[in-house]
């Protein structure tokens, strides 16, 4: 998750949210994320519940006759109980590469192995085309994004990745330039990149 951005829940999610909303926060932020490989923390879960009007109906006290939400679950029990040790892996946890697709921006992201500075958490998902791009060059500019020459989002080939301004970016994105002929797509670039230099000098000539 990009820094400085929340979560954007899909109608997917929203609905597992409202479905199992009866569920312990903890819980339910357990099996969210590992029902949509998220990395969402507690309180993020309990806050979007709490916006949306999901709410749980508990008092927050154990009552007399209830179980805890993991009987019977293996592998979910309390940490004292001895049926899950040290050590052991959840078997639907992903590995570092796992990959899934995000529908909302239409991006691959990929599971690193970086700190989660939102939840905390060892692991993150990252876009796949950043992460392409960075194994090669480095880390993204400030004030830089990552372009697909082609156009298209699934296509992570480091010789199909493009980093332009966000000026660029924008210039590019006013002049359609994803809708040329293939062959006229780097012009389009070229020609962004040219009005922005153009437009800089000048307002850097005006301020002198």
């Amino acid at each position: 998750m990009p820094k400085g951005k929340t979560h954007i829940y899909t109608e997917e999610e929203k609905l597992f949210l409202s479905e199992n909303c009866q569920r312990a926060r903890r819980e339910l932020t357990v099996l969210f994320n590992h029902r949509f490989g998220t990395d969402i923390g507690e309180k993020a879960i309990a806050g979007t519940c709490k916006r949306y009007g999901f709410f749980s109906g508990r008092t927050g006290h154990f009552e007399k006759g209830s179980k805890p939400w993991n009987t019977g679950i293996k592998g979910a029990t309390t940490s004292n109980s001895g049926s899950f040790q040290k050590g052991q892996v959840p078997k639907n946890l992903k590995p570092i590469g796992h990959e899934r697709f995000c529908a909302k921006d239409g991006h691959i992201l990929i599971k690193v192995n970086e700190p989660n500075p939102y939840t905390g958490a060892s692991t993150r998902y990252r876009p796949k085309h950043h992460v392409v791009w960075e194994q090669h060059n480095g880390v993204i500019p400030r004030g830089h994004i990552i372009r697909f020459k082609d156009g298209d989002n699934r296509n992570c080939d480091i010789d199909n990745l493009v980093c332009v301004s966000k000026s660029v970016n924008l210039r590019m994105n006013k002049r359609d330039v994803n809708n040329l002929p293939d062959e006229l797509k780097e012009t389009g670039r070229m020609i962004a990149e040219l009005e922005v230099a153009m437009f800089e000098a000048s307002k850097s000539k005006r301020m002198n």
